[in-house]
């Protein structure tokens, strides 16, 4: 690249492409068998539900116990991540990963990761099977559907938290701790970004994630996000991405003081 053509760019930040600088974990490879080691957090579940302390029925005990079972004799857990060299444009504020030829757009995801050295691009997912299994439920019983889609969600987040401990440990080597994860949706970053996540990820061979021309994910219970390795301390602050959620204004979590766990 040009003398011209590097303007703007922080120059610390630069970095000679290099194919062994990309680090790709396939969650159903050799790791396949760590997900049997998930548990659900029937706390967190039922926190999705809308419950606050109540009393729980022995009906609905047993409905939540089967629907937990069945979701994970069910899903088909994948994750996939790659690490990229993070550069500074200074003149246009914005991120950019020269490796995978992505600008990142919008002011809150500059400032999410404006002081980390590199950013891990990671997608999640509980496979077509989670989804097929919720769509079946919605047809029989729409109570046993909506406990579903909660313990879905809990899933997800059980397994994007396994792909982040992982790429914890790549940080920790390099002497960095993590940002929170931070996904296209958050403040003013685009949705339209999963679709080029997908790409650089290859979602669709590695986990069977695809994007939609609407920037729907399919399978439906899925995640993309970005983290950064930084040398900043407290990022990780549970709730810190309240700020910036597009939801902030109407979310019900924080009219209880608390957060919705993304």
């Amino acid at each position: 690249m040009s003398a011209a053509g590097r303007k703007g760019f922080d120059k610390r930040a630069e970095i000679t492409y290099n194919e062994t600088s990309y680090f790709l974990k396939n969650g159903m490879s050799e790791r396949k068998d760590r997900f049997m080691d998930i548990t659900l957090d029937r706390q967190e579940i039922l926190r999705y539900l809308g419950y606050r302390g109540q009393m729980i029925d022995n009906r609905t005990q047993k409905e939540l116990d089967g629907c937990m079972q069945e979701l994970l004799e069910t899903a088909k857990p994948r994750y996939c991540y790659r690490i990229f060299e993070v550069r500074q444009d200074l003149e246009k504020e914005e991120i950019v990963l020269p490796q995978c030829d992505l600008r990142l757009l919008g002011r809150d995801i500059y400032e999410h990761l404006r002081g980390s050295r590199k950013c891990a691009v990671m997608a999640a997912t509980l496979g077509i099977e989670a989804d097929n299994l919720i769509r079946i439920s919605e047809a029989e019983s729409m109570t046993r559907a909506v406990i579903l889609d909660a313990c879905a969600a809990d899933m997800i987040e059980k397994v994007c938290d396994m792909a982040e401990a992982e790429i914890g440990a790549l940080a920790a080597a390099e002497g960095c701790g993590l940002t929170s994860r931070y996904s296209p949706g958050y403040g003013d970053f685009p949705l339209s970004v999963q679709e080029s996540i997908s790409r650089i990820l290859d979602t669709g061979r590695q986990i069977g994630l695809t994007v939609t021309e609407n920037q729907l994910m399919i399978p439906r219970k899925s995640v993309t996000a970005l983290i950064g390795f930084s040398l900043r301390p407290g990022l990780k602050k549970k709730g810190s991405r309240c700020a910036v959620c597009s939801m902030r204004g109407r979310c019900k979590f924080r009219k209880e003081g608390t957060y919705c766990g993304r």
